[in-house]
């Protein structure tokens, strides 16, 4: 068959158009499809880079936040008597023994503890008032308990509070000295930083108020004994047992906030 020159455009024609739709389903389209699936993975890993970088974001305030608390709590547990020094009787016992050194007052028996679970209260004044219930009678309008009931406020708050759970050594002794150096003693304990406590003093020989003493006894007319008198003058030899508690707590291990 002869074609034309018409025909042979048109055939031309046709079969460039043939050739250019097989180009396109056999290269331009799974190309096509190829970019766009690759684009939606970028997509997806985009937002997942974002949501690390949110995360990322979030660890320096957490941090900070960390060290903080580890901070606040470390400066309260170094009100407490550290555990090294006192985890022992015998350690107990040394680390106590600089203050009856320092105030020149001799131990002459001791009962030291090694430590164990022990608790801590709350300190708390609880007012008391006399008649309370008739004054609550007789409290029509109410404004006396209200007023007793806010003096009370802070007693029964702290008097409610669980115990919190500490290390507990026990030290008990019974010194010799002069007055003067006893009441030192006393007070350089009392002046430390540490949760050292003095729950009780017995003395013997020990008069509190020379003046008012002897005040007391000329009023009444009372001639002093030998031993009376000296037991007024500064250094008078007073034997006193004392029972104190020191308190402790495991040191808190610092936390690691590196991110690895």
């Amino acid at each position: 068959m002869k074609l034309n020159y018409r025909d042979k455009i048109i055939l031309g024609a046709l079969l460039a158009f043939v050739i250019l739709l097989a180009g396109f389903f056999l290269l331009i389209k799974p190309k096509y499809t190829a970019i766009k699936d690759d684009s939606d993975q970028l997509t997806k890993v985009q937002a997942e880079r974002d949501e690390v970088d949110a995360k990322i974001a979030e660890i320096k305030p957490l941090q900070d936040e960390i060290k903080a608390t580890y901070d606040a709590t470390t400066k309260l547990t170094n009100d407490f008597v550290a555990y090294n020094d006192i985890y022992n009787a015998r350690k107990l016992d040394q680390y106590m023994q600089h203050f009856a050194e320092d105030c020149e007052v001799k131990i002459t028996q001791l009962s030291a503890s090694d430590l164990a679970d022990g608790s801590l209260g709350y300190y708390y004044f609880t007012p008391t008032y006399v008649g309370e219930t008739m004054l609550g009678e007789a409290d029509l309008n109410g404004d006396r308990q209200a007023a007793i009931a806010e003096d009370k406020a802070e007693s029964d708050s702290l008097s409610s509070r669980t115990q919190e759970s500490v290390l507990l050594g026990s030290y008990e002794i019974n010194v010799t000295g002069t007055k003067e150096n006893l009441y030192k003693y006393l007070q350089a304990i009392e002046d430390q930083d540490k949760t050292i406590i003095i729950n009780s003093v017995q003395a013997d020989g020990l008069i509190i108020n020379p003046e008012a003493y002897e005040k007391r006894a000329e009023v009444l007319d009372i001639e002093l004994s030998d031993d009376e008198k000296e037991q007024l003058e500064d250094d008078a030899e007073v034997n006193a047992t004392l029972n104190i508690s020191l308190y402790s707590v495991f040191a808190l291990s610092e936390p690691n906030v590196e991110a690895d």
